[in-house]
């Protein structure tokens, strides 16, 4: 039997690793697909060029290096100001993540459908929005009114606070899901291990109960 080569192999264990759902989609997260990377191509390398940084836009290019050859290249643009709030405090971050996805995919590893995490966050967002037009152009009916009010009562998971204090989190591609009065860390789980410092520099706390990272609503960050 042929052995397969590293790539085939890096290919497979994504077909293992965590995804994120989206509307159906399974997503398989840029810190993913970098962990498979990292695995089968240990001497391998990233590099990513700034080629534009201004007031109005950011534009990343990421090129992979395998024995000093160039075998996939990506880019990304992110529009400062866009309406989305990632954009807002970390575009470049948010940018730099896009475009080693985007090489990632054209070197092979892409995991079938793909997103970076802010891609991810994105698409939550829009989702969050969409919902959120429909219940405003039915609210006049009593009916839906009431399913709404049940609805409510019933939701485990918002997001009513502000994310602008959890930019740096966000750009870790972590993300922060309100429950009952707790805020709660989700997110790949190498990432979440990888990034406790920050988790814990915004005053999270993890429960070894319910196996996650955890503060309340209200709490303010620590000095």
């Amino acid at each position: 039997m042929q052995e397969q080569n590293p790539l085939q192999l890096a290919i497979e264990e994504l077909k293992s690793m965590p995804t994120v759902n989206i509307k159906g989609k399974a997503y398989t997260q840029v810190s993913t697909r970098i962990n498979a990377f990292r695995q089968y191509f240990p001497l391998a390398t990233i590099e990513t060029l700034l080629i534009q940084n201004d007031d109005y836009r950011v534009v990343i290019q990421s090129k992979i290096k395998v024995e000093g050859n160039v075998v996939a290249t990506g880019y990304a643009e992110e529009v400062r100001g866009d309406g989305n709030f990632i954009n807002a405090t970390s575009a470049v971050e948010n940018c730099e993540t896009s475009s080693i996805g985007r090489a990632l995919s054209a070197f092979g590893l892409a995991g079938g459908e793909y997103a970076s995490s802010f891609e991810v966050e994105n698409a939550v967002a829009q989702q969050t929005q969409n919902q959120s037009q429909g219940t405003t152009q039915r609210q006049n009916n009593p009916i839906v009114q009431h399913q709404q009010s049940q609805s409510t009562q019933n939701q485990n998971y918002q997001q009513s606070f502000s994310p602008h204090e959890f930019s740096s989190l966000y750009s870790l591609g972590l993300q922060i899901v309100e429950k009952n009065q707790d805020l709660i860390i989700l997110g790949d789980r190498d990432t979440i291990f990888n990034s406790k410092d920050s988790i814990k520099a915004h005053s999270f706390r993890w429960s070894s109960q319910d196996k996650h990272w955890y503060r309340a609503i209200n709490q303010q960050q620590a000095a």
